[in-house]
């Protein structure tokens, strides 16, 4: 048996990712139909990291600025999402998710361990720790090797 090349290894993780999106799509659907994949996405970083940017959401997911500033004026005009200055400097707006924010976020939390867990149900725990021990290991190996001016 021929070893796996790189590609094919970025191919397999593209399609656990596509069944795992289209897993979320039609749970999301279910639980709240007004609410978009970026909707939620952006909902889920605020909701792991309270007090993102926007500007740090807009690094972090690669769209643009108008976009996301849309999607945060969609969110908040729903009650899931508020914006505060930052202590540090008033001109950046903090983000955080309100208490209707945070029970949504509780449930889409739920649907993603739901989610995942059914994908990697025929993987051992001790299988499941060693993936993502690797898949952590490529993308820190992988984001050292971009940093690295030498390495362009």
């Amino acid at each position: 048996m021929s070893s796996p090349t790189p590609v094919e290894v970025f191919e397999s993780l593209h399609e656990l990712l596509q069944l795992f999106r289209a897993r979320m799509r039609k749970s999301l659907e279910d639980l709240h139909p007004e609410l978009t994949f970026n909707e939620m996405r952006v909902l889920m970083r605020t909701g792991r990291e309270p007090g993102i940017t926007q500007k740090d959401l807009v690094e972090h997911s690669h769209t643009d600025k108008a976009q996301m500033a849309r999607i945060l004026a969609q969110l908040q005009d729903k009650g899931w999402l508020k914006r505060s200055a930052s202590k540090s400097d008033r001109r950046v707006r903090c983000l955080h998710l309100s208490a209707r924010g945070q029970t949504l976020f509780s449930q889409l939390r739920e649907l993603q361990e739901q989610a995942a867990a059914e994908l990697l149900r025929g993987c051992s725990p001790a299988v499941q720790a060693q993936l993502l021990d690797l898949v952590r290991q490529a993308r820190d190996s992988a984001g050292a090797h971009a940093q690295d001016p030498a390495a362009r």
